[in-house]
């Protein structure tokens, strides 16, 4: 494990989901942020920088052995400039949709059918909302990034503001639902940001969080290494997921939040549009992994689970 300048990083000496101090490194990172040289020279410089991934014995969370110091630095590396074109085929794209319906459908099952006032963290290009509120849900978001932000709330109708659950005012929140879908991976120190989700939920109200599996996408990258000899497995490059959680630290770090009733299972995959023999053998490939991890005795904590769904409730 490198660092190039030990002034760019803070070093992380204990897990933050548990506070166990027993880390082991399964993994390096690059940074590679060129992209951004014209944009924020300072994000840029960190390019070529390495940290190690490391592992908690007492949880299973994975995280990086340090993270940058420059000021705001996740906030800078999310302000992404993305194309009009780009965003709209995010907004009309249909590969998160039996994702999305899946969370509406079992979130709606804990919940009184006159509850239907609902918040989706990391609102993206409002695809989410859009089916939430054809449901019948009373959905409004939120999205730091500026571009997606605006187009959410334009094609949407709905609220969506630019914001973090931490800039949200706890007096006038009191949702019953709160959606943070593939969102809790990209941000330092989860445990307060699901900690303040809580705060955001009126009494009873429910929480539903997808995160990637940290076990089973390295057990993925490490194999696609191992088959394809030019590829480079890449888990946390750049720290686009600074969080990597096993099943019993997304536990874990549910109940420090102060949430009951856990539920925690395979996520549902992305099923991508690719046309052809290779979109459909994809797609065929992700189900069938999918069906097996929920399936068979302990697939939760197996490779073939890629990724997590978790509901819990505010007592």
């Amino acid at each position: 494990m490198t660092i190039t300048s030990a002034e760019d990083f803070v070093m992380l000496e204990t897990c933050q989901i548990c506070g166990g101090s027993a880390l082991s490194p399964v993994h390096e990172l690059l940074f590679e942020l060129s992209i951004y040289a014209t944009q924020d020279p300072e994000l840029a410089a960190y390019s070529g920088k390495k940290l190690a991934l490391q592992r908690c014995a007492g949880c299973g969370f994975a995280q990086p052995s340090a993270l940058p110091s420059l000021p705001r630095f996740f906030d800078r590396l999310y302000d992404q400039r993305w194309s009009e074109e780009w965003i709209r085929a995010e907004y009309e794209g249909t590969y998160k949709d039996g994702i999305f319906h899946g969370i509406l459908r079992d979130v709606g099952a804990r919940l009184e059918p006159s509850r239907r006032r609902l918040l989706d963290v990391g609102a993206h290009a409002g695809r989410f909302i859009t089916l939430a509120r054809a449901e019948g849900w009373a959905a409004e978001g939120l999205e730091l990034n500026p571009q997606t932000a605006a187009f959410a709330a334009e094609h949407t109708g709905a609220t969506v503001r630019q914001l973090n659950v931490h800039q949200v005012d706890v007096q006038t929140a009191a949702f019953d639902a709160i959606t943070v879908t593939d969102v809790l991976e990209h941000i330092p120190d989860p445990v307060r940001v699901l900690s303040r989700v809580a705060a955001l939920l009126g009494h009873g109200g429910c929480v539903a969080v997808k995160v990637p599996s940290g076990p089973g996408q390295l057990s993925k990258e490490l194999w696609r290494g191992r088959l394809m000899r030019s590829y480079r497995p890449t888990l946390a490059d750049n720290l686009v997921h600074v969080n990597h959680f096993s099943p019993a630290s997304l536990r874990i770090a549910l109940e420090r939040a102060g949430f009951r009733d856990i539920t925690i299972v395979p996520g549902a995959p992305e099923l991508p549009d690719t046309p052809g023999l290779r979109g459909s053998a994809s797609r065929a490939t992700r189900r069938l992994l999918h069906f097996a991890a929920r399936t068979i005795p302990g697939g939760l904590d197996l490779p073939l689970t890629l990724n997590l769904q978790a509901y819990a409730s505010r007592p």
